[in-house]
Formats: structure tokens, sequence, C-alpha cells
């Protein structure tokens, strides 16, 4: 009975210093985080940071480097119904989609007050998507003709200020939300190929500049290491 005792107190002591204390903001040399995309509190859920891995680091006291990095590739096959082939036609359509993302940031801490940290910062970021149908050189719709093919790529760059809030509910866990204020430009191309013709022309270009939320006006959870 005196052994439970012991170990309920215990198990009581422990819980009562890790949710009873007064977590400090993170921003030595040396603090290191995962960074995930919080979805509402409706469906909470820790998902892709920027549309890929985040990770956080600290150089110096108060001043970090910020990395969000994506990729991804997808492969749809659409089989040719037609039975036999003509000598023309091939026997799947390949649609492919890839999209790589990078986005370094530095940001540094300027003020803290209990379990709160504001930060400024600066962010460079670059989207690349290519979309490839094989079998059609006249769109991404499904055709089966030899040596056609159609390509539409994009490239993306920007460049934005960085004001945000973190804070620690707990001891190595945070949650945060910027304001970023930028300007983007993109740039797109469409390639046509048929036998023995390939036909390149520039396609739509944007241009962008505001203040906003970042990631969707969705939080960030930071997991420290």
């Amino acid at each position: 009975m005196k052994r439970v005792v012991c170990l309920l107190a215990l198990v009581t002591v422990s819980v009562t210093s890790t949710f009873g204390a007064d977590p400090k903001p993170l921003t030595r040399p040396g603090d290191k985080a995962l960074l995930f995309d919080l979805g509402g509190l409706a469906n909470l859920a820790a998902g892709n940071y920027g549309g890929g891995l985040g990770f956080r680091y600290y150089i110096a006291n108060s001043l970090a480097l910020r990395l969000s990095l994506g990729f991804n590739t997808s492969t749809e096959t659409t089989t040719n119904p037609v039975s036999p082939l003509p000598a023309n036609q091939l026997g799947e359509s390949d649609l492919s989609h890839t999209v790589f993302t990078i986005a370094p940031a530095v940001t540094y801490t300027v003020a803290k007050y209990s379990a709160v940290a504001a930060y400024v910062g600066g962010m460079v970021s670059f989207t690349s998507t290519s979309d490839t149908r094989e079998g059609n050189s006249g769109g991404l719709g499904v055709g089966y003709d030899s040596g056609e093919t159609y390509k539409e790529s994009a490239t993306e760059w920007g460049v934005a200020g960085i004001l945000g809030v973190e804070w620690w509910p707990w001891e190595n866990i945070s949650f945060s939300g910027e304001y970023r204020l930028g300007y983007s430009h993109g740039s797109s191309e469409v390639e046509s190929t048929t036998p023995g013709s390939t036909v390149t022309r520039d396609g739509p270009s944007t241009n962008g500049f505001g203040l906003g939320s970042a990631n969707s006006g969705a939080l960030t959870l930071s997991v420290y290491f």
C-alpha cells in the first residue's frame, strides 16, 4: 500500500511540475525545432509546413535560420481502350506532375515577456511546377498519339518581411502566427512536341504585392528537441 501511495505521489509531483511550470521562450544558440502547419480548432491536425518540411535553428542568441522545403511528384496513367493498337498510337498516356518549393528565412527575436516572444525577419521563396502529358501535343487532356507531348511549366519567386509572435504553453512546444509583407513574380512556359518539331511559347506572368497572414491564417506548431 505504501508503495502505491508513493508512486501516486511521484506521478502527481511530476505532472504538476511539467504543466505548472512557467515555460520560457527558447531562443538560445543551438535551440532547434521541427515546424508544422496547425489546422483549425475544430479539426486539429499537424500538416506540412509551407508544403513540406519545416525546420528552425538558432545560430546565435535570438537569431534563427528557418527553412521550408517541399517536393512532390506523381504520375497518372490511362490505358488506351482501342485494341488492336494502330501503328501510330501509344498503349498508355501518362500525365506527370512535379512541384518543388524552397523558402529560407532569417528571424530575430526583438522582445520577450513571460512565455511569449515577438520576432521580425525576412524570407525569400522559390517554387517550380511542371505538368507533362504524353500522347497529346494540344493540351494536358488524354491522348495516345505516338511522338506527341505537351508540357506546362511555371516558376515563382518572392521576397517578404516578417512580423510574428510565438507562445510557449508547454516546455518545448510553441504556437506562432505571423504577418508577411511581400512581393512575388511568376512566369510560365508551354512546350508542344510533335514528330519532327517542338514549339515553345511564353505563358501568363504574374506580379503580386501585399500584406497578409502567413500559411493561409493557420498557426505554426513548433516542436523543439
